[in-house]
Parts: C-alpha cells; structure tokens; sequence
C-alpha cells in the first residue's frame, strides 16, 4: 500500500476533510442525528483547520496512501485546565472506512503521541463516544486506559469516556 504519515501541508487538508465525513459516516451512522451526518462539509472542515493551524491551536498529520490522503490525526495542548503537567491531547483520529484495519490508524497515533512526547509532554489524553466499541479496542490495543472519568458530547448528549497513555 505504500502508506506513509507526515505533518499535514495546506494541500492535505481537503484530502483530510473528505476521510472524516466518510469515516464519521462509516463509524456514527446510527449514533448521531443523520441530518448532521449528511451536512458535512469537507470544505468548510479544511477551512477551519487551515485557521486553527495558523492560530497554533492544533497540529494535524495525515496518512498517505497511494499518494492520497486516506486519515489524520490532530493533537496539542490538553484543554482541561485540570489536566497535569506535560499532558496533550489526541483530538481527533479518523481514517477513511476502506482503510480500516489496513494500519493506518496506528501510523497516525505513533507520529501523534511522538508529537506530543517532542513538544514535553509525559501523557496523552482523549475523548472517545463510549457507544464506539471499534475506536475503543483501538485505542486500548495501542495502550490507553480508561480513566473513568465522563462527559456527554455536544452532539446528541452521547456519552463520552475519557481514556489516557504514558508517552
């Protein structure tokens, strides 16, 4: 397959956009009012990465395959103000359906978490829907634990679980 990961350049972004609608469609339908589904944007979704990279909000990095971008990973700073010391967090990991299980998901967490392990951090943070039982056992293979700490997401009050990894 030829896959590779990378820090995302201007030009990814679209390529990115379109693997989290069509991943979020793959992996929430069902979950999540279809209305919401079926109003994704991938324009308006690149747009507003372009401008949270620019801000030094978040950093993204994506999965290539074949020369097309097929999944990314966004990361930064922890945003709970009781997180501790040297903790980032994992925003967002998504791959397009027809390459799941293909190993892209685990190249998209190894250069998110060494991102995080150069920027000083010790521990890495996410959120997960806890009706998500596929994102779960990934992220469990690849070392997290549930922290026991819960939230209900801004979308449809779905519960979310809260998992963590040392660096």
């Amino acid at each position: 397959m030829g896959l590779t990961t990378r820090a995302a350049r201007p030009d990814d972004l679209p390529g990115a956009a379109e693997a989290r609608v069509a991943s979020w469609r793959g992996a929430f339908t069902g979950l999540v009012p279809q209305e919401f589904l079926d109003a994704m944007d991938p324009a308006s979704i690149a747009a507003s990465w372009s401008e949270s990279i620019a801000a030094g909000r978040s950093r993204l990095y994506v999965a290539v395959a074949n020369d097309q971008v097929i999944g990314y990973a966004g990361v930064g700073p922890e945003r709970d103000p009781a997180a501790p010391p040297r903790t980032g967090e994992l925003y967002a990991l998504f791959v397009h359906p027809s390459h799941w299980g293909t190993g892209a998901g685990r190249a998209l967490a190894d250069a998110a978490c060494a991102d995080l392990r150069d920027a000083g951090c010790a521990s890495v943070w996410l959120w997960v829907l806890e009706a998500n039982c596929r994102a779960r056992r990934f992220y469990t293979t690849y070392g997290f634990a549930e922290t026991g700490d819960r939230t209900h997401s801004s979308l449809n009050n779905l519960p979310e679980l809260r998992l963590a990894a040392r660096l």
